[in-house]
């Protein structure tokens, strides 16, 4: 029995998220093309560079790797505003196409510059112009690709609810998933130990084929328009904009202060020295008078709000408690500094590591570096995936996958210390190229690194998605990305001003006193991540399911009179009958069974109180402190003829 149930849930798990969908199977071609490139190419530039042109330049090859992927993740973002805000409901689809034609143009100019066609000035010109485009490239991945990927799949789903939309973003993540594997895969079977002109020409024919079968696919019309309904982005500037407007107006005494879009809701604010203010709180950011409605004119009609809402003068509560909520996770944004430093550095120093260590593991035998970064993502992709139940997406896992993660950053750096010392120490003694040293002694930090970027960066995604409104869920990987891009921006003038410890190469630099310092700031952090983490306020700044709970609780309570339980009194002497029960009663089990049992225990009580027919005329009933029970929101009333 327990092995057909578990049979069953594998064959229900396959049918929901692996299918055929022809819009889906032109639009993963890219996605693969985006893998096979990042995997044969990207992953290792820093390897290019340094056997190139800059083999004596170390910190400016660290640099421009930095750089290059700093202004990628600021990119993403202002791609994903754009294609929502300012493009039409096919704006994801030219966003893709751009980027991928900027991707391929990129490639194209690292393999003329990796050829002795040009002269050795003109190649490092042409190298620096492919850096520049292939960012553009790079950066239309995520969110825009992946946006338009989901954007397909929940085509012919109208007005799905956030069960379906949670479905369709599993269903996506699912796919890409997939897709990302199959494209490394691969780029390491093929591309083993290929030449760099080899890896930059195959790239580049692959992006291609890949992007005329995308083409195919709008040429079939398979795809379909999205209706643009404006950016999460654009609303934190508006809020921003607002705020700062009505810097000068004054706090509300009562929440009809406020400019709700729907019904005004009390649960939602918070009282305090005679002022209103929206849930949750954020020091030092007063974004509530972004939706505060001027008290000292006469009272605005909706159509004059609306006029205010247009030019930016005023935003919606709602509007203002999402961006909020985003705010509230700058804290734990802050703490996730440390692991940016360790990602900037795995994505650099790590791999060069191994320019003067063996590379062979037998005698005809080499380890190739694209190894070493499938390894890492292995890893990451393999942690990320145990934490797929809903059990294990529960608040205060995601916590804990946070903090383990933070603690194996700093155990990659303290092993990375004590690999560093060592091979500096086979470098000096031995003074042969290469030492006497294997390249496996660095696969224990390429784990670890492995296990941060699965439990902590994962897991802020995951903290992210939980903690946010529906329509900022979207920008989790990008806003995640932005946080651990920080570090790319941070080490860049580290390395280049730390010039006793980043020389001009690797051998001369002294990477083991960088590690031990990262490893101290990455346990410094994890502390403070700690702290951040137990402070934030998770019942004002939880999902949007608990508003969603929150505003129905509400509804019940206005609409009681009308769609709770409809209790008729029968007088027959002192007995009293239920006789019907409203439709809502059937839909809200928890509340109705809580509002029968008091109702039946008060006309209980009136009857055994009763001592005459006189007393069961009385159109009164004494209310004792039973009614005054918090059982439930239809409590409060108890209806008599």
């Amino acid at each position: 029995m327990i092995m057909s149930g578990r049979c069953r849930r594998v064959k229900e798990w396959f049918r929901d998220y692996i299918f055929f969908n022809p819009k889906a199977f032109f639009i993963l071609g890219l996605v693969l093309s985006h893998s096979f490139a990042e995997y044969a190419v990207v992953s290792t530039l820093i390897d290019y560079l340094t056997d190139n042109w800059m083999k004596e330049h170390l910190p400016e090859a660290v640099a421009i790797i930095n750089l290059q992927d700093g202004v990628k993740i600021v990119l993403s973002l202002f791609l994903a505003y754009a294609a929502d805000s300012c493009m039409g409901p096919m704006g994801r689809f030219k966003v893709v196409l751009c980027t991928t034609l900027a991707y391929i143009l990129g490639l194209m100019l690292l393999w003329c510059s990796a050829n002795n066609y040009l002269s050795p000035i003109r190649e490092i010109d042409v190298f620096y112009a492919a850096a520049v485009i292939l960012v553009v490239g790079m950066a239309g991945q995520e969110p825009p690709l992946r946006a338009f990927l989901a954007d397909q799949l929940s085509y012919e789903i109208e007005n799905p609810t956030e069960e379906k939309l949670e479905e369709i973003d599993d269903r996506t993540d699912i796919l890409w998933r997939v897709a990302r594997f199959s494209g490394a895969t691969i780029a390491l079977v093929s591309l083993p130990n290929s030449t760099w002109e080899m890896a930059f020409g195959v790239s580049a024919l692959v992006m291609g084929a890949n992007l005329l079968l995308f083409l195919f696919g709008k040429g079939l019309s398979c795809y379909k328009p999205h209706k643009p309904d404006g950016s999460s982005f654009g609303i934190i500037l508006r809020v921003l904009k607002a705020a700062i407007h009505n810097r000068n107006r004054n706090y509300p005494q009562t929440e009809k202060g406020y400019y709700w879009k729907t019904l005004t809701q009390p649960g939602l604010i918070d009282k305090s020295n005679g002022q209103t203010h929206l849930k949750p709180k954020v020091p030092f950011l007063r974004l509530d008078k972004a939706a505060v409605i001027d008290e000292g004119t006469p009272p605005v009609s909706p159509k004059e709000q609306k006029e205010q809402e247009l030019p930016g003068h005023l935003c919606t509560a709602e509007q203002v408690r999402e961006v909020k909520r985003l705010f509230t996770l700058i804290p734990i944004w802050t703490s996730f500094l440390g692991c940016s430093l360790v990602a900037a550095t795995g994505n650099t120093f790590f791999y060069e590591q191994t320019s003067n260590m063996d590379v062979r593991i037998a005698s005809n035998i080499e380890v190739p570096l694209k190894v070493l970064f499938a390894l890492r993502s292995i890893i990451c992709y393999i942690i990320s995936y145990m934490f797929w139940s809903k059990k294990a997406r529960q608040q205060q896992v995601t916590r804990i996958r946070i903090g383990v993660g933070m603690i194996c950053s700093a155990l990659c750096c303290f092993v990375a210390w004590q690999v560093e010392v060592r091979r500096l120490y086979l470098t000096e003694e031995e003074k042969i190229d290469p030492i006497s040293m294997s390249v496996l002694w660095l696969i224990p930090q390429f784990i670890l690194l492995g296990l941060m970027e699965g439990l902590a960066t994962y897991g802020l995604q995951e903290f992210f998605y939980k903690h946010v409104a529906i329509s900022m869920r979207s920008y989790g990987p990008s806003f995640s990305d932005c946080v651990l891009g920080l570090g790319n921006f941070i080490s860049m003038p580290f390395v280049l001003l730390c010039r006793s410890w980043f020389k001009d190469s690797i051998n001369t630099s002294h990477l083991d006193k960088y590690y031990l310092t990262l490893a101290i700031l990455s346990s410094v952090f994890f502390a403070f991540y700690v702290n951040a983490s137990s402070s934030i306020e998770s019942v004002h700044m939880g999902s949007p399911s608990n508003d969603e709970e929150s505003n129905e609780s509400l509804e019940d309570q206005r609409g009681n009179a009308t769609e709770g339980v409809e209790l008729t009194g029968i007088k027959d002497g002192n007995d009293y009958t239920t006789r019907s029960f409203s439709s809502s009663l059937r839909r809200r089990k928890n509340v109705a069974t809580a509002s029968t049992a008091v109702r039946f225990f008060v006309l209980l009580k009136d009857k055994l109180a009763l001592e005459s027919p006189a007393n069961a005329d009385s159109p009164e009933i004494t209310e004792e402190p039973l009614l005054q029970s918090h059982a439930s929101t239809g409590a409060e009333e108890v209806v008599s003829e």
